[in-house]
């Protein structure tokens, strides 16, 4: 019965995927007739949080989900994909800019807020099977804990990134390694594992809180299903999206004549 309610909520988020990427294309069509000539944005590097500085505040950007409901981007890395060291451990997503748009005396820092999740393949909770915790190693070998019940060595703990250097930009990567309680349990449960991070730096205003969802063991699909359960509203909310796409058409039309 369990089994069967898993996967009729895993066959909801598909659908749900699948009505969002549809409302989205159409609603990306109707906005291109607004505008012409403008260039796409590239990546700098595929999969970094990419930094820029808008109105004097910090921004994150290269993300492709973000919550329903807070806006807060979601950030994706895998667990796995180092070749040496511990197992449970990536330096990705990394943090990364454009020349020139630090100063090179500036440094940038992150902090943790909130405390780890796990999506144990049905729902986000905020407990885990060992004690796993997240540990996040900064660029001056400084660590913070992100566990079930917060943050350690202190709630205040800020890690050092990097500075601006000569040119003024930055692209540095961190390490974040998934912990059990205590050596000899079982590995770590497979599963996605969650952390809130927020980016700042002396003479801008702080970043936007966002999320980093960490894989563990899941195939693609189980996985993109831990972020999507984030991202995808529920039913009610596609007539308010259709309701939107209908504006966007109607100015769409105007602009043409």
């Amino acid at each position: 019965m369990a089994d069967d309610l898993a996967g009729e909520r895993m066959n909801t988020i598909a659908r749900r995927l699948k009505m969002m990427k549809e409302m989205i294309g159409l609603l990306s069509a109707a906005a291109l007739v607004l505008v012409s000539g403008g260039a796409a944005a590239q990546h700098l590097h595929e999969g970094d949080i990419e930094m820029s500085i808008a109105g004097g505040k910090l921004t994150v950007a290269g993300n492709h989900e973000s919550e329903y409901g807070t806006g807060r981007q979601i950030f994706e890395g895998s667990l796995e994909t180092l070749l040496s060291g511990p197992r449970y451990r990536t330096t990705d997503p990394g943090f990364d800019s454009e020349p020139g748009t630090f100063a090179p005396a500036d440094i940038l820092y992150f902090r943790g807020w909130g405390s780890l999740a796990f999506w144990d393949g049905d729902s986000w909770e905020s407990s885990v099977p060992n004690g796993e915790t997240i540990v996040i190693r900064d660029s001056l070998d400084e660590e913070l804990v992100v566990g079930t019940a917060g943050l350690s060595p202190s709630p205040d703990f800020t890690g050092a990134i990097s500075d601006g250097g000569p040119t003024g930009q930055i692209h540095q990567h961190l390490a974040f390694t998934l912990q059990r309680a205590v050596s000899g349990l079982p590995a770590p449960a497979v599963g996605a594992y969650r952390v809130g991070l927020q980016l700042f730096a002396e003479g801008y205003t702080d970043s936007d809180e966002f999320y980093l969802v960490l894989n563990r063991g899941l195939d693609e699909e189980a996985f993109e299903a831990s972020v999507m359960a984030m991202a995808v509203p529920e039913p009610e909310t596609y007539a308010l999206m259709a309701a939107g796409l209908a504006l966007v058409t109607v100015v769409a039309r105007r602009s043409k004549r």
